[in-house]
């Protein structure tokens, strides 16, 4: 659940604002219902094409959220505007193991899962208020947990769902179940209180941002997690100026453990300080680079957590991972996660991109020349789109994530990416880790082919993901000669993917068959010899969404 502070400040701000709507004579005007476009949608998504394939060079922003994406309410800015937030539903079936990517607040566990979102928007002058709260349910079905002999043992207090594999002193709250029961959830979910400055614009948010150009994955903030109750100031638009067009965001936010983590209470609260900035050239409309950080730390209470909004650009969390093989001696502090990204929409429906990040911060110019790729993770991307008829566009997408450790280890110590030695919970929100949605140490690749018309949409998609390839190494080997090449945790999946548009809204539907090869790395070897005693599981997702007109 959102925090209580959390609770009471969006409760006053829904009084105050309802208080503020009461239309005067003559100037309220009533909305009628509307759309809540989030990062990841199918209408973000059809702008991002529109951008490519447009005859006319289209802006797009590599930085994301429901605040900025949906348009807003019509009306004169002076007059009370109000309108609800239809509803959106999004429901999804896992038929063997959990399947749970870029879902925000819903843990989609074995079994059926459910989300749905709604509720209303006011504007009054420069203020406005978005309430679009959202209620999930998870039937979180049994299934085979991790065995004994592939585990590490767990620090006292820790839950037994919590990660067995990244204990200490690299750590991370990142449960292999949410408890053993079926469970509901409320969560304040895209809802935003803003007052638009001019330039810039203040507020408090709960709503989920993706910053970067990845489509599948994205490092250092994605929709993978629950949205953080944070304060915020951002670029009310982007700035034109002589130099290029510029966009930033800045927030202090609050990030809370999951209850299947452990049971000290003392370590529940850690701040995330985010900084995220987009440059355009003047006269290159086309190509967007970025930079984005996220500093976090641990604090007593929620209280702590507006003295730390500039720690993303002025605190520097020094090297918290780089530690001795055998030293679990844990340090609390402050740790990092920061990349540069940029993307260039070419000619002829093509757009290419790229996001490359790091934990650590060189310590100076001869250790960035030296070891430029130490503690690297990048995901490449490309995307090509063709008009074939009125209407109709083809298309195909490329992407590529890595975040396995780099070559460095040979060298020094690299921790795994989203795990961290001075907070105990990792980069993490409530369980799910906040950057790219594969996790930690893992590596992916996704290719997608669709076909768009005026009715609808149709494709076909296929993917593997190496998982957390780091944790198979924290283990002993059950192979004699040590090997473990034969050991990883890999999926391949392949699915289909569609949509019909109708007077009612947009009904999407896929359905996808995940491969999964030696699950939890169950079998530890002997590498070359019998594989026949791997843990395979074949996992079938079914995913719906009923998106509003």
């Amino acid at each position: 659940m959102t925090s209580a502070p959390a609770l009471r400040v969006l409760a006053c701000a829904l009084l105050a604002a309802t208080a503020h709507s009461v239309p005067r004579s003559g100037q309220a005007q009533q909305g009628a219902g509307v759309r809540l476009v989030t990062p990841g949608s199918f209408a973000a998504d059809s702008a991002r094409l529109a951008s490519i394939t447009s005859d006319s060079s289209l802006a797009y922003s590599l930085l994301r959220s429901a605040s900025t994406l949906t348009p807003q309410l019509p009306g004169r800015r002076e007059s009370s505007r109000t309108a609800l937030i239809l509803p959106e539903i999004y429901s999804i079936n896992n038929s063997a193991l959990p399947y749970s990517l870029n879902d925000g607040s819903l843990w989609a566990g074995r079994g059926r899962s459910l989300m749905v979102r709604a509720g209303f928007s006011v504007a009054v002058d420069r203020l406005r208020l978005v309430v679009a709260p959202e209620f999930s349910r998870s039937e979180n079905a049994e299934f085979a947990m991790p065995p004994s002999w592939v585990t590490l043992p767990r620090p006292p207090g820790r839950s037994e769902f919590s990660s067995p594999w990244h204990t200490r002193p690299e750590s991370i709250d990142l449960p292999v179940r949410f408890g053993s029961n079926a469970f509901s959830r409320w969560d304040y979910g895209q809802s935003t209180l803003d007052a638009d400055l001019g330039r810039v614009t203040l507020g408090f948010s709960t709503e989920n941002e993706w910053w970067g150009p990845g489509i599948r994955n994205a490092i250092v903030m994605s929709t993978n997690a629950a949205g953080i109750p944070r304060l915020f100031v951002r670029t009310t638009r982007p700035v034109v100026t002589r130099i290029g067009t510029f966009e930033a965001r800045l927030f202090a936010g609050a990030l809370r453990e999951s209850p299947y983590f452990d049971t000290t209470a003392a370590d529940n609260w850690r701040s995330l300080s985010a900084l995220a900035a987009t440059w355009t050239p003047p006269h290159a409309p086309n190509i967007t680079i970025g930079l984005s950080r996220a500093v976090y730390a641990p604090v007593s209470s929620w209280t702590r957590v507006p003295t730390r909004l500039l720690d993303a650009v002025l605190r520097n969390p020094g090297r918290p991972n780089n530690h001795l093989p055998g030293d679990t001696v844990v340090v609390p502090g402050p740790d990092q996660v920061f990349s540069l990204f940029g993307r260039w929409a070419l000619p002829a429906g093509v757009e290419v991109y790229a996001e490359w990040g790091r934990n650590e911060l060189p310590t100076s110019l001869r250790d960035f020349l030296t070891a430029p790729n130490h503690t690297q993770g990048y995901t490449l991307g490309l995307q090509w789109a063709q008009s074939t008829g009125t209407g109709s566009v083809a298309r195909i997408q490329l992407e590529a994530t890595y975040l396995e450790k780099s070559a460095t280890l040979r060298d020094r110590p690299v921790g795994t990416w989203y795990t961290s030695r001075a907070v105990a919970q990792g980069y993490t929100n409530r369980g799910k880790v906040i950057g790219a949605s594969i996790g930690p140490g893992a590596s992916s690749q996704w290719v997608a082919v669709d076909y768009f018309a005026p009715l609808g949409y149709a494709g076909l998609f296929l993917s593997r993901i190496r998982w957390d390839a780091e944790a198979l190494y924290t283990f002993p080997s059950t192979d004699p000669a040590g090997n473990k090449y034969c050991s990883h945790d890999t999926s391949l999946l392949f699915g289909v993917r569609g949509g019909l548009h109708s007077a009612f809204g947009l009904l999407e539907a896929g359905y996808s068959v995940d491969l999964r090869r030696n699950v939890f790395f169950e079998q530890g070897g002997p590498c070359g010899h019998d594989f026949s005693a791997l843990r395979d599981e074949t996992n079938s997702t079914f995913e719906i969404r009923i998106t509003p007109p």
